[in-house]
């Protein structure tokens, strides 16, 4: 009856779905496929940055202010509903979704495993997991793809099907060789279906059996790598493919394809400068004799050439009579110097087209020419240390997210904490200001709680009914003002003559200080009494009388 209710409802009545269309070809997004311009395959690019000097610094440079400080397991939340798994970021009594007191910390006995894995080798290539990051961070500024392969134990229940895994080693996978198995429209895991224990094969009926081993449970691929004409495919939690400058549904694109001329002629550059102080190199110029002796110049230039493989600076010049006072000596030479060609401004406008692409400044490569003093080289880190927060915020929001997913862990996270240490004096100026706010709240009637770790805690207290004050209760009726008691006397005096007291019109701040005269006494002066002196202290005048 539920379910002819939902099936009849007005909502149900106008609501209208289209059928997917059976051309899926006609709307393809436009699938980038994993090739590139100028035949640029990728051993050739990675040729190209490990021998560009300007490269190799960049990336350097990156990778060790990324990883300079490690990487830390730190809490996602402070506490946690069991009901509703609200996470909570501050210490609460009650959960503010459900309102349920059950709530828990994160669970330490999480990073067991995780720990003693990763502070021992992580693969049988004796390698540290932060070696493994590294690599993947030298893929990413090199071809834009990186690839992190996790091994797996698989541990199956009498229908083989998978209970849970645990990752036994953790690797690079090679973006030259790895690939994603996606079909035409970039989805991954729809075209073809392997075995567990037969990676090397794969199937496109997902409903049949393995024909390797007869198993009924096949699983979709996700990953596949090709090496020496061989194919292994991997399943879903694997592999993970991530990019850094250029993300997209499927593969990045390398920053040495962008920067291809500027690389390329800063290598031919540095490859002249080499030819240029090595033997192997072309003479700086030639002097021409006109002569009719042709073997005498043969064997000349045999000397010469003996002579050039000792002395790569070494000129030729012959002298040789002329006929009929007829003869002439000409230079000729073959190419500018490095001066005329202005070989350094054009290498450092070439360096710093790269060095700005990776968001190096110059003084990370050792290059203090520019500098304008504490200001500028300031400027200089500001925006190296940008380039770098991006990066961690890559790894920090998509990489170790994944990690940690596949180890099993929802009560922490594995963070890259930032290459620049917090100034000690930033901190307690922080602190400071927490304490002010919780002394704050405290006077608005809050009772505050600290925790071990220096986090405050506020809740409101509950104001008890107030009972009515009787009358008379002997309290004195001038306490808190500025009444003393032979001001008290005199106003009595007062009131019993008939009289009535004026008040003072500017009272004294200090209480039993009397106010100083700032003019003669209207007494016995003969004068009016309003041209009288009203500044006078009534005790003094009081007690004289």
């Amino acid at each position: 009856m539920v379910e002819e209710k939902r099936r009849f409802s007005i909502r149900n009545l106008f609501r209208r779905t289209t059928p997917r269309p059976a051309d899926r070809t006609v709307f393809n997004p436009g699938i980038q496929e994993k090739d590139h311009s100028y035949m640029l395959t990728g051993p050739i690019i990675y040729h190209v940055a490990n021998q560009s000097v300007v490269v190799r610094t960049c990336v350097t440079q990156l990778k060790n202010e990324i990883f300079r400080r490690g990487y830390t397991w730190e809490e996602k939340f402070v506490l946690k509903c069991d009901k509703c798994c609200k996470e909570h970021k501050a210490p609460v009594e009650v959960c503010v979704e459900c309102g349920s007191p059950e709530l828990s910390k994160p669970d330490p006995k999480q990073l067991n495993y995780a720990h003693k894995f990763m502070d021992s080798y992580v693969n049988k290539s004796e390698q540290l997991f932060i070696d493994v990051l590294k690599e993947l961070e030298d893929d990413l500024n090199v071809m834009d793809d990186a690839y992190l392969v996790l091994v797996k134990e698989y541990y199956l229940d009498n229908d083989s099907e998978v209970m849970m895994h645990r990752i036994k080693e953790v690797y690079r996978g090679d973006p030259v060789t790895m690939h994603i198995y996606a079909d035409e429209l970039g989805e991954r895991g729809v075209k073809g279906f392997t075995c567990l224990r037969h990676r090397e094969f794969i199937q496109e009926d997902p409903v049949g059996n393995c024909d390797q081993c007869g198993g009924a449970d096949l699983y979709p691929v996700h990953y596949v790598n090709r090496v020496g004409g061989e194919e292994q495919y991997y399943l879903e939690g694997e592999v993970l493919h991530f990019s850094k400058y250029t993300p997209s549904r499927l593969y990045g694109l390398s920053p040495i394809i962008t920067l291809w001329n500027s690389v390329t002629t800063l290598i031919a550059m540095d490859n002249y400068i080499n030819s240029s102080y090595t033997k192997a190199r072309m003479p700086r110029g030639l002097l021409a004799v006109q002569t009719r002796n042709i073997d005498s110049m043969k064997s000349f230039w045999k000397g010469v050439k003996e002579k050039m493989e000792q002395d790569p600076h070494f000129i030729p010049v012959m002298g040789i009579e002329a006929e009929g006072g007829k003869g002439s000596i000409e230079w000729i030479k073959f190419m500018d110097s490095l001066k005329e060609m202005d070989y350094v401004s054009v290498k450092d406008d070439l360096r710093d087209r790269v060095s700005g692409f990776y968001g190096v400044s110059k003084i990370f490569m050792a290059d203090n020419s520019a500098s304008g003093g504490l200001n500028n080289e300031g400027m200089q880190i500001l925006v190296t240390n940008r380039a770098v927060e991006m990066a961690q915020t890559i790894w920090n929001n998509y990489v170790f997210p994944f990690v940690t997913k596949e180890f099993g862990i929802t009560d922490w996270a594995l963070k890259l904490p930032p290459s620049e240490e917090e100034d000690e004096i930033a901190k307690l100026r922080k602190r400071e200001i927490e304490v002010n706010i919780a002394s704050s709240i405290k006077n608005l009637g809050f009772t505050i709680d600290m925790d071990d770790e220096g986090r405050f805690s506020y809740k409101k207290e509950e104001m008890a009914p107030q009972e009515p004050k009787a009358e008379g209760d002997g309290k004195d009726p001038y306490a808190g003002t500025n009444i003393d008691a032979s001001q008290l006397g005199q106003m009595q005096e007062e009131m019993m003559e008939g009289g009535k007291s004026k008040p003072q019109e500017n009272p004294a701040t200090t209480r039993n200080k009397p106010s100083m005269s700032v003019g003669p006494d209207k007494r016995f002066s003969g004068l009016p009494e309003e041209a009288g002196n009203q500044n006078v202290d009534k005790r003094t005048e009081r007690r004289v009388g």
